[in-house]
């Protein structure tokens, strides 16, 4: 008695070459759908399974209200897209994959004459597809996504500001004209616990000319007119060229820079490629540049003889400088290979997943996802982790190292295809 891939096999079989290649071109399209019957149900799960982590993790983390979840999940949805949608089509070319083979469908195809590549095109076209989607999604959408994510927990500045600080515990940007250091915040009354303020010096952004440390105090920003006004509610004393006294109940005004979303600094992964890339651009110009300048105007001074008119501030603001603009160009650099090695995670998964499925057809379906999955958790993402830290701090090549992961999966995609497509 025929076996059941081979019982549909032959109701979609034909002599004539003709009717083969319309047939090949059903039987592949009948393999496409089903993988993405599969693809779809998994990547729902896991997006929901993801999606429910993150925004729980982000509640925790800010307090966030059931109104600010419900306006955080459709921008957050986009962020687990690198993550879920290649996971999701290896377990989808597995089950697929192995049921073919266990229902005999692929011996009859290589029975016809055919490779079983005839039926794994369908897969890695997909794979490659939603790969390059997904490049092409990490370039500009998702880091809007993130933007837009950050903005709904963040609705507004003075929000933005006690939520940062009661998480960091420090605000220390640069393009601020004070740094601010806290023990804690509630959220609910905007005071702040334990906290110290420092101001930069004017020409000096290294140096700060007065403290204020205060058991609690509170921050009232007008965003309009760009300042802050510090309220010091217990137990203020107030440093200022090593003389210090107390006043409480009292307060001072900073001013706040031009742009109000400054409090927050920008994460990688709000940067799209284009903004890293000019960025990269800028920063370069500054490296090769600023502190040539700064040492030739100290060097012209000194001799003329007038030390007292080098501007030693500045040559020491240039040369702290260089080392944070190389930072961020390596940075930056590694966060744009990071997105595209892991966009093509999808066809390297497909690439491994689709074969072992075969190879484990006489067993569970679930075992051979897992076969799968256990290297590429053990392996794989560390492996990209690893990349990006290696690659910021400038220990290798970002290239190299970030591509590291999708390398193992091709050798050992390179170890299972063989077999499987042998005749």
């Amino acid at each position: 008695m025929d076996s059941a891939g081979e019982r549909r096999f032959k109701r979609t079989s034909s002599k004539d070459a003709e009717g083969a290649a319309v047939i090949l071109g059903i039987l592949q399209r009948y393999v496409m759908g089903e993988v993405l019957r599969a693809f779809a149900l998994a990547l729902l799960s896991m997006t929901l399974i993801f999606v429910l982590f993150m925004v729980m993790a982000e509640a925790s983390k800010f307090g966030l209200s059931p109104r600010d979840i419900m306006m955080l999940v459709p921008f957050v949805i986009p962020r687990t897209l690198p993550f879920t949608v290649p996971v999701s089509m290896l377990f989808s070319v597995t089950v697929v994959y192995g049921r073919l083979a266990s229902d005999n469908e692929i011996i009859a195809v290589k029975t016809s004459g055919q490779s079983a590549m005839t039926v794994l095109w369908p897969a890695i076209i997909m794979g490659g597809s939603l790969s390059l989607g997904l490049l092409y999604l990490s370039q500009e959408a998702i880091p809007h996504a993130n933007i837009m994510a950050r903005k709904a927990i963040f609705k507004n500045f003075e929000d933005a500001f006690y939520k940062w600080l009661k998480v960091e515990g420090v605000m220390a940007n640069k393009d601020w004209p004070f740094t601010i250091k806290v023990r804690d915040v509630d959220i609910e009354t905007r005071i702040m616990y334990y906290a110290t303020f420092r101001h930069r010096e004017a020409n000096n952004p290294l140096g700060f000319d007065w403290t204020v440390m205060a058991d609690k105090a509170k921050i009232n920003f007008d965003t309009d007119k760009h300042f802050a006004r510090v309220y010091l509610l217990e137990n203020a004393e107030i440093t200022e060229k090593n003389d210090w006294y107390n006043f409480n109940g009292e307060y001072f005004d900073m001013e706040m820079p031009d742009k109000s979303d400054k409090g927050a600094e920008k994460q990688l992964q709000e940067w799209t490629s284009a903004e890293m890339a000019a960025e990269q651009k800028l920063f370069r110009i500054k490296i090769a540049n600023e502190r040539k300048k700064q040492a030739i105007d100290a060097a012209m001074w000194i001799a003329s003889g007038r030390i007292d008119r080098v501007r030693w501030s500045e040559v020491n603001a240039a040369f702290v400088d260089y080392a944070f603009w190389t930072r961020r160009i390596n940075e930056f650099e590694t966060e744009k290979h990071f997105r595209i090695a892991l966009s093509f995670g999808s066809l390297m998964f497909v690439l491994l997943g689709a074969p072992v499925g075969i190879l484990f057809a006489k067993r569970d379906f679930l075992s051979a996802f897992i076969t799968c999955f256990v290297p590429i958790i053990l392996l794989y993402y560390p492996l990209m982790m690893l990349g990006q830290n290696l690659g910021k701090e400038q220990v290798l090549n970002p290239l190299y190292t970030l591509w590291s992961g999708n390398l193992l999966l091709g050798i050992l995609a390179g170890f299972a295809l063989p077999p499987v497509i042998k005749h």
